[in-house]
Protein backbone atom coordinates (compact mmCIF):
# COMPACT_ATOMS: atom_id res chain seq x y z
CA UNK A 1 0.00 0.00 0.00
CA UNK A 2 2.82 2.53 0.89
CA UNK A 3 4.40 1.76 -2.58
CA UNK A 4 3.92 5.12 -4.10
CA UNK A 5 6.76 6.30 -1.48
CA UNK A 6 9.51 4.56 -3.60
CA UNK A 7 7.65 6.56 -6.84
CA UNK A 8 9.91 8.69 -7.58
CA UNK A 9 6.78 11.17 -9.12
CA UNK A 10 5.72 11.67 -5.30
CA UNK A 11 8.98 13.31 -4.28
CA UNK A 12 8.57 15.47 -7.47
CA UNK A 13 5.13 16.54 -6.62
CA UNK A 14 6.28 16.87 -2.91
CA UNK A 15 9.43 19.04 -3.73
CA UNK A 16 6.69 21.03 -6.16
CA UNK A 17 4.57 21.74 -3.44
CA UNK A 18 6.94 23.03 -1.11
CA UNK A 19 8.98 25.38 -3.23
CA UNK A 20 5.46 26.75 -4.20
CA UNK A 21 5.00 27.21 -0.76
CA UNK A 22 7.80 29.02 -0.14
CA UNK A 23 7.27 30.88 -3.02
CA UNK A 24 3.79 31.82 -1.61
CA UNK A 25 5.30 32.97 1.89
CA UNK A 26 8.01 34.92 0.28
CA UNK A 27 6.00 36.85 -1.95
CA UNK A 28 3.28 37.42 0.55
CA UNK A 29 6.26 38.92 2.85
CA UNK A 30 7.49 40.95 -0.19
CA UNK A 31 4.18 42.33 -1.15
CA UNK A 32 3.86 43.22 2.54
CA UNK A 33 6.39 45.28 2.98
CA UNK A 34 6.10 46.88 0.15
CA UNK A 35 3.05 47.31 1.08
CA UNK A 36 3.60 49.30 4.29
CA UNK A 37 6.43 50.70 3.31
CA UNK A 38 8.52 49.12 6.01
CA UNK A 39 11.25 51.17 6.96
CA UNK A 40 10.26 54.10 5.13
CA UNK A 41 9.77 56.74 7.20
CA UNK A 42 9.62 60.84 6.84
CA UNK A 43 10.02 63.11 9.25
CA UNK A 44 6.74 66.01 10.02
CA UNK A 45 7.60 69.26 9.61
CA UNK A 46 5.96 72.20 11.63
CA UNK A 47 3.07 73.47 10.18
CA UNK A 48 2.35 76.22 12.96
CA UNK A 49 1.35 79.52 11.41
CA UNK A 50 0.82 78.08 7.57
CA UNK A 51 -2.32 78.45 6.48
CA UNK A 52 -4.27 75.42 5.67
CA UNK A 53 -4.54 76.69 1.70
CA UNK A 54 -0.76 76.74 1.87
CA UNK A 55 -0.71 73.04 3.01
CA UNK A 56 -2.92 71.37 0.61
CA UNK A 57 -1.12 73.58 -2.84
CA UNK A 58 2.46 73.28 -1.37
CA UNK A 59 3.76 69.79 -3.25
CA UNK A 60 6.48 69.84 -0.80
CA UNK A 61 3.91 68.57 1.70
CA UNK A 62 2.35 66.05 -0.76
CA UNK A 63 3.17 62.97 1.57
CA UNK A 64 0.50 63.75 4.03
CA UNK A 65 -3.16 64.81 4.01
CA UNK A 66 -4.33 66.87 6.11
CA UNK A 67 -7.64 66.90 8.28
CA UNK A 68 -9.40 69.68 10.29
CA UNK A 69 -10.39 68.37 14.04
CA UNK A 70 -11.06 71.90 15.37
CA UNK A 71 -11.08 75.64 14.79
CA UNK A 72 -10.54 78.54 17.85
CA UNK A 73 -11.27 81.93 17.18
CA UNK A 74 -7.87 83.78 18.03
CA UNK A 75 -7.94 87.30 17.39
CA UNK A 76 -3.75 87.92 17.05
CA UNK A 77 -3.51 85.19 14.53
CA UNK A 78 -4.61 84.94 10.61
CA UNK A 79 -7.39 83.23 9.87
CA UNK A 80 -7.22 79.73 8.34
CA UNK A 81 -4.07 79.40 10.30
CA UNK A 82 -2.46 76.21 11.71
CA UNK A 83 -2.90 76.33 16.33
CA UNK A 84 -1.59 73.15 17.12
CA UNK A 85 -1.01 69.72 15.10
CA UNK A 86 -0.86 66.00 15.61
CA UNK A 87 1.49 64.03 15.06
CA UNK A 88 3.94 66.79 16.38
CA UNK A 89 6.40 68.46 14.28
CA UNK A 90 9.28 65.80 14.17
CA UNK A 91 7.30 62.74 14.64
CA UNK A 92 8.46 60.29 12.62
CA UNK A 93 5.10 58.81 10.03
CA UNK A 94 4.75 56.97 6.62
CA UNK A 95 3.50 58.61 3.81
CA UNK A 96 -0.21 59.11 3.49
CA UNK A 97 0.02 59.65 7.20
CA UNK A 98 -2.70 61.86 8.32
CA UNK A 99 -2.12 65.24 10.33
CA UNK A 100 -5.33 66.22 12.40
CA UNK A 101 -4.82 69.92 12.91
CA UNK A 102 -6.78 73.08 14.71
CA UNK A 103 -6.77 76.43 12.83
CA UNK A 104 -7.81 80.07 13.72
CA UNK A 105 -11.41 80.18 13.05
CA UNK A 106 -12.30 82.33 10.14
CA UNK A 107 -15.60 83.27 11.41
CA UNK A 108 -15.08 85.24 15.09
CA UNK A 109 -17.11 84.49 17.93
CA UNK A 110 -19.61 87.90 19.01
CA UNK A 111 -20.46 88.33 22.10
CA UNK A 112 -22.46 91.17 23.84
CA UNK A 113 -21.19 94.38 25.13
CA UNK A 114 -21.22 94.83 29.31
CA UNK A 115 -22.33 97.22 30.79
CA UNK A 116 -19.38 98.87 32.56
CA UNK A 117 -20.24 102.63 33.62
CA UNK A 118 -20.44 103.25 37.37
CA UNK A 119 -17.95 100.46 37.98
CA UNK A 120 -14.46 100.92 39.35
CA UNK A 121 -11.48 100.13 36.98
CA UNK A 122 -10.89 97.06 38.74
CA UNK A 123 -14.86 95.81 38.31
CA UNK A 124 -14.68 96.97 34.55
CA UNK A 125 -11.53 94.86 33.66
CA UNK A 126 -12.39 91.72 35.49
CA UNK A 127 -16.52 91.91 33.75
CA UNK A 128 -13.96 92.76 30.34
CA UNK A 129 -11.83 89.68 30.55
CA UNK A 130 -15.01 87.26 31.25
CA UNK A 131 -16.89 88.59 28.38
CA UNK A 132 -13.41 87.67 26.60
CA UNK A 133 -12.59 91.03 25.32
CA UNK A 134 -9.81 93.06 26.44
CA UNK A 135 -9.02 96.78 27.66
CA UNK A 136 -7.13 98.42 24.95
CA UNK A 137 -6.73 102.38 26.46
CA UNK A 138 -7.57 104.20 29.67
CA UNK A 139 -8.43 108.13 29.56
CA UNK A 140 -9.22 110.07 32.17
CA UNK A 141 -11.13 113.55 32.52
CA UNK A 142 -11.69 115.70 35.67
CA UNK A 143 -14.71 113.85 37.89
CA UNK A 144 -15.24 113.59 41.06
CA UNK A 145 -15.17 109.25 41.15
CA UNK A 146 -11.75 108.66 40.85
CA UNK A 147 -10.91 105.85 38.81
CA UNK A 148 -14.51 105.16 37.67
CA UNK A 149 -15.66 104.44 34.41
CA UNK A 150 -17.55 107.41 32.97
CA UNK A 151 -17.62 105.71 29.17
CA UNK A 152 -17.13 102.83 27.48
CA UNK A 153 -16.07 103.12 23.88
CA UNK A 154 -15.33 100.71 20.49
CA UNK A 155 -13.04 102.50 17.84
CA UNK A 156 -13.46 105.71 19.13
CA UNK A 157 -17.24 105.42 19.60
CA UNK A 158 -19.50 104.77 22.55
CA UNK A 159 -20.91 101.55 22.64
CA UNK A 160 -24.00 100.36 24.37
CA UNK A 161 -24.64 97.44 26.60
CA UNK A 162 -25.90 95.05 24.74
CA UNK A 163 -24.55 95.78 21.95
CA UNK A 164 -22.98 92.61 19.42
CA UNK A 165 -19.23 92.66 18.54
CA UNK A 166 -16.37 90.59 18.02
CA UNK A 167 -15.09 88.25 20.63
CA UNK A 168 -11.47 89.45 21.62
CA UNK A 169 -12.06 93.07 20.39
CA UNK A 170 -10.33 96.38 22.75
CA UNK A 171 -12.02 98.66 24.40
CA UNK A 172 -11.29 102.27 25.45
CA UNK A 173 -12.11 103.38 29.16
CA UNK A 174 -12.65 106.68 30.39
CA UNK A 175 -12.35 107.01 33.45
CA UNK A 176 -12.84 109.78 35.93
CA UNK A 177 -9.60 111.60 37.36
CA UNK A 178 -10.12 112.64 41.36
CA UNK A 179 -10.06 115.46 43.26
CA UNK A 180 -6.92 115.40 44.03
CA UNK A 181 -5.02 114.61 40.92
CA UNK A 182 -1.93 112.52 42.12
CA UNK A 183 0.89 111.64 40.15
CA UNK A 184 1.80 107.77 39.50
CA UNK A 185 5.54 106.21 39.82
CA UNK A 186 6.93 104.78 36.42
CA UNK A 187 6.81 100.99 37.12
CA UNK A 188 9.80 98.97 36.14
CA UNK A 189 8.90 96.96 32.94
CA UNK A 190 12.25 95.87 31.84
CA UNK A 191 12.01 91.86 30.77
CA UNK A 192 8.53 92.06 31.10
CA UNK A 193 6.15 90.64 28.09
CA UNK A 194 3.66 92.50 26.58
CA UNK A 195 0.71 91.21 28.18
CA UNK A 196 2.32 91.52 31.34
CA UNK A 197 3.46 95.02 31.05
CA UNK A 198 -0.50 95.94 29.85
CA UNK A 199 -1.43 94.40 33.03
CA UNK A 200 1.27 96.46 35.14
CA UNK A 201 0.40 99.59 32.94
CA UNK A 202 -3.09 99.19 33.47
CA UNK A 203 -3.15 98.39 37.30
CA UNK A 204 -0.83 101.67 37.50
CA UNK A 205 -3.56 103.77 35.23
CA UNK A 206 -1.01 103.64 32.62
CA UNK A 207 -1.59 102.79 28.55
CA UNK A 208 1.23 101.08 26.38
CA UNK A 209 2.07 103.96 23.65
CA UNK A 210 4.06 102.60 21.08
CA UNK A 211 6.19 99.78 20.49
CA UNK A 212 8.93 98.79 18.88
CA UNK A 213 10.17 95.00 17.84
CA UNK A 214 13.62 93.89 16.54
CA UNK A 215 13.57 93.09 12.84
CA UNK A 216 13.45 89.15 12.74
CA UNK A 217 12.03 88.70 16.52
CA UNK A 218 8.99 86.56 17.10
CA UNK A 219 6.66 89.11 18.77
CA UNK A 220 5.26 86.88 20.66
CA UNK A 221 8.23 85.36 22.92
CA UNK A 222 10.13 88.60 23.66
CA UNK A 223 10.45 90.67 25.95
CA UNK A 224 10.59 94.59 27.07
CA UNK A 225 14.44 95.95 26.71
CA UNK A 226 14.04 99.36 27.04
CA UNK A 227 10.85 101.83 28.03
CA UNK A 228 10.42 105.62 27.94
CA UNK A 229 9.53 107.32 30.18
CA UNK A 230 12.34 105.58 31.85
CA UNK A 231 12.56 103.76 35.11
CA UNK A 232 14.02 105.69 37.79
CA UNK A 233 12.74 105.72 42.19
CA UNK A 234 11.82 109.18 41.32
CA UNK A 235 10.10 108.75 38.19
CA UNK A 236 6.20 109.51 37.80
CA UNK A 237 3.85 110.43 35.08
CA UNK A 238 0.02 111.61 35.11
CA UNK A 239 -3.14 108.57 35.12
CA UNK A 240 -3.13 107.82 31.14
CA UNK A 241 0.22 108.55 30.48
CA UNK A 242 1.40 106.03 27.42
CA UNK A 243 4.94 104.47 28.28
CA UNK A 244 6.69 103.48 25.04
CA UNK A 245 8.44 100.15 24.71
CA UNK A 246 11.40 98.50 22.63
CA UNK A 247 11.13 94.69 22.55
CA UNK A 248 13.85 91.78 22.19
CA UNK A 249 14.07 88.44 22.54
CA UNK A 250 16.55 86.32 24.60
CA UNK A 251 18.49 85.74 21.92
CA UNK A 252 19.92 89.19 21.32
CA UNK A 253 20.09 90.52 24.87
CA UNK A 254 20.90 89.37 28.42
CA UNK A 255 18.04 90.63 30.72
CA UNK A 256 18.90 89.20 33.83
CA UNK A 257 22.41 91.66 33.16
CA UNK A 258 20.15 94.71 32.43
CA UNK A 259 17.72 93.99 35.59
CA UNK A 260 21.25 93.52 38.03
CA UNK A 261 21.96 97.61 37.25
CA UNK A 262 19.14 98.19 38.94
CA UNK A 263 19.77 98.69 42.25
CA UNK A 264 17.17 97.30 44.86
CA UNK A 265 17.04 100.33 47.23
CA UNK A 266 15.50 101.56 43.78
CA UNK A 267 12.92 99.13 43.89
CA UNK A 268 11.67 99.25 47.35
CA UNK A 269 11.69 103.23 46.86
CA UNK A 270 9.25 102.66 44.13
CA UNK A 271 7.16 100.27 46.31
CA UNK A 272 7.13 102.90 49.28
CA UNK A 273 6.05 105.71 46.77
CA UNK A 274 3.61 103.92 45.03
CA UNK A 275 0.29 104.46 45.88
CA UNK A 276 -1.79 102.63 47.89
CA UNK A 277 -4.15 99.56 46.42
CA UNK A 278 -7.20 101.94 47.10
CA UNK A 279 -5.98 104.50 44.63
CA UNK A 280 -5.14 101.39 42.09
CA UNK A 281 -8.38 99.70 42.69
CA UNK A 282 -11.04 102.22 43.26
Amino acid sequence: MLGFIKDKRFYIHVSILIFLGLGIIWGTIYSLKDFTRHGEEIVVPDFSGLLFSELQEDPSYKNFRFAIIDSVYDLDREKGSVISQNPKADSKVKSGRNIYITIVAFSPEVVEMPELVGRSLREAQSLIETYGLKVTKLSYRPDIARNAVLEQLYKGEDIEEGQIIEKGSGIELVLGLGEHRELIPVPLLIGKTHKEALDILHAYSLNIGNEHFEAGDDTTTVRIYRQSPHYNKNKVARYGTSIELWYKSDEHFDFEAALKTIQPSDIDTIIENRVDSTTLEN
